[in-house]
């Protein structure tokens, strides 16, 4: 199987950011908005938005549903083993087509796929379990039921690290009791 390569970074400016993170919040803002936002020029903002549509960037616009507003009251992620093969597309192809899967990544480790899918109740969701573990080649499963989510659909932001993270572990400051030999801990965030 031939390996994908990952998409080389577009670099983008400040006011290209900011455009982009004032979409991500309201994807119907107006130029004149994002111009502000940006502080630039109306039609400097809706040039940058074409060529940031053009370049893959922005990859459309889309209404969020609340799935729990439509009955989908049942969050879970489903870690799913797959034999291998000739038929690893197929069972891909075949997972993302079942109802009620939301995502599907390919992941390494013990599982071959990592599904986070929606249902209307338990029992429903042990149906879609089901219909995943039908399908050819699928060993097995594991399912982690969501109890509460703190954080979902959050905004791609750039990375802002005020400093480069250490080269080695022997760079990283260690807070050090000297009672005890073994007890090296980084310090606490303040």
């Amino acid at each position: 199987m031939a390996r994908e390569k990952p998409p080389k970074p577009i670099k983008l400016d400040e006011a290209d950011w900011k455009i982009l993170q004032t979409l991500q919040v309201d994807g119907r803002a107006t130029y004149a908005r994002l111009a502000e936002a940006a502080g630039i020029s109306t039609a400097s903002a809706h040039d940058r938005v074409r060529k940031l549509e053009q370049r893959g960037v922005i990859m459309g616009y889309q209404a969020l549903v609340d799935p729990r507003a439509v009955g989908a009251v049942v969050t879970a992620f489903v870690a799913v083993s797959e034999r291998g093969g000739a038929t690893y597309m197929d069972a891909r192809d075949r997972l993302i087509a079942l109802q009620g899967v939301e995502e599907c990544h390919s992941v390494a480790g013990d599982e071959s796929f990592m599904l986070k899918v929606r249902a209307q109740s338990t029992v429903a969701l042990e149906r879609l379990v089901w219909n995943i573990r039908s399908i050819a080649r699928i060993e097995r499963t594991r399912t982690m039921i969501v109890l509460s989510t703190a954080a979902e659909r959050r905004p791609v932001d750039p990375s802002r690290d005020p400093e480069p993270p250490p080269a080695t572990v022997a760079e990283l400051p260690l807070d050090i009791d000297s009672s005890n030999p073994h007890n090296h801990r980084l310090p606490a965030d303040d």
